[in-house]
């Protein structure tokens, strides 16, 4: 069978127009998700690929997916990511994995090849935690994997509700399950995505075939003082909030270092935004509120390390004579990928002989939740530097282009394949 070559031209130019979109100081790319930059992203999308003559949909959640039909009706594969980005992020960060399953789907189509099954390039919305502090959320829509108990604490800095957005678009509790699709019209899912980390860089390989992905327990910390006068209120009579979230940082940093080895879990912790009230100079804070993300590959160390840093917040509001409140916005365990899509992408790249290397993920991404309902698969491309969410994130041309010929190619053995 001859293998379609895809239009490396056009693959770039593509992905270079969604970059434009939310683009700002220093090539920073922003686009929180259901923002009019996000939603322009998606527009685009939509147009590509109306271009490319697929059947689109976009379901309730703004979930886009463009169809390649088969002969016959049977269980489709996928293939996709996400558009939606950090604040100030960099460009390549879920838009590869887009626009080169778009150019993989449309590859195959222009080429004339006949495939047993339909192949559909996806869109998910709100991959990224951004805005609410809840990934993957129209994956996980997909999957079924959510309630609206989920959302209760996901709120943006705004003080807007997730909820309540998805309330707005006709999403309530009891047509949550609507969304949900049918595992049964899905043979696979494949994600090509840049690694966001070093290691293929500096292994000199250009491919990761990834094996398992890492899984985060978020929670908010709020912990509740008293708000006085900071000149009048002597050291030994405060019930400074953000003192206590400081030593609470400290911790969350030194257990994560615990439990940073291999055989612990690789568990790492951040503390990614704070709020404090009332926020100005001259005021004791009264409330100090952290967002928590720990992450690991393995799900005991991960829930062990998170109950550590709970149990030390108790701990510490009780030693300084404050309350605090401990408020989960999402519990995800970590997700093995489907051997036979493993050896799929291993078998395309022997074959081309492209150096690679089979290892986990760090970060979370759509295909941890397509896992829990379909074979899914995960191709990795080198990130210079291993610099990720950044404005200089940055992947080789070249690197994009290789991994999407290798997305078409594993693509069509996954139609033809047992799985």
């Amino acid at each position: 069978m001859e293998i379609p070559e895809i239009n490396k031209d056009r693959l770039l130019h593509d992905l270079n127009a969604v970059s434009r979109i939310g683009l700002g100081e220093g090539g920073s790319v922003t686009r929180l998700v259901f923002s009019v930059h996000e939603l322009r992203s998606r527009q685009l999308l939509v147009h590509l690929m109306n271009l490319a003559g697929l059947d689109v949909r976009v379901d309730a959640a703004g979930n886009v997916f463009g169809r390649l039909p088969a002969g016959r009706d049977a269980p489709a594969v996928l293939a996709g990511s996400h558009l939606d980005s950090v604040v100030q992020g960099g460009r390549y960060d879920g838009p590869v994995g887009v626009i080169g399953a778009l150019e993989a789907v449309r590859t195959i189509k222009e080429s004339g090849l006949r495939l047993p099954v339909p192949l559909e390039s996806v869109c998910f919305v709100g991959e990224e935690s951004s805005r609410f502090g809840f990934a993957t959320l129209g994956s996980s829509l997909l999957a079924g994997d959510v309630t609206m108990d989920d959302f209760a604490n996901a709120v943006d800095a705004g003080g807007t509700r997730l909820e309540d957005v998805l309330s707005s678009f006709g999403i309530y509790r009891e047509n949550l399950a609507s969304l949900k699709r049918d595992p049964k019209t899905i043979k696979a899912y494949f994600e090509l995505h840049i690694e966001q980390g070093p290691v293929l860089e500096f292994k000199k390989k250009k491919i990761g075939v990834v094996t398992a992905i890492a899984a985060p327990s978020r929670f908010r910390v709020v912990f509740r003082g008293q708000a006085d006068h900071s000149g009048t209120t002597p050291m030994e009579m405060r019930k400074d909030a953000l003192v206590a979230a400081g030593y609470l940082i400290t911790y969350i940093d030194e257990v994560c270092r615990e439990y940073a080895s291999a055989d612990k879990g690789r568990v790492v912790g951040t503390v990614g935004a704070i709020k404090v009230e009332p926020g100005v100079i001259n005021a004791i804070p009264g409330r100090a509120e952290l967002q928590v993300d720990v992450r690991s590959i393995t799900a005991s160390s991960k829930r062990k390390v998170a109950g550590r840093i709970k149990q030390r917040a108790r701990q510490i509001a009780r030693e300084r004579g404050m309350k605090v409140e401990l408020l989960t916005i999402r519990e995800e365990e970590p997700v093995a990928l489907h051997p036979r899509l493993i050896s799929l992408i291993r078998t395309t790249c022997e074959e081309r002989a492209v150096p690679f290397e089979v290892m986990p993920s760090g970060a979370g991404h759509d295909a941890m939740q397509m896992a829990k309902i379909t074979p899914t698969g995960m191709i990795f491309i080198p990130s210079v530097n291993g610099v990720s969410h950044n404005p200089t994130e940055w992947t080789d041309p070249e690197d994009i282009c290789l991994g999407t010929q290798l997305l078409v190619e594993t693509l069509i053995r996954a139609a033809h394949a047992e799985i």
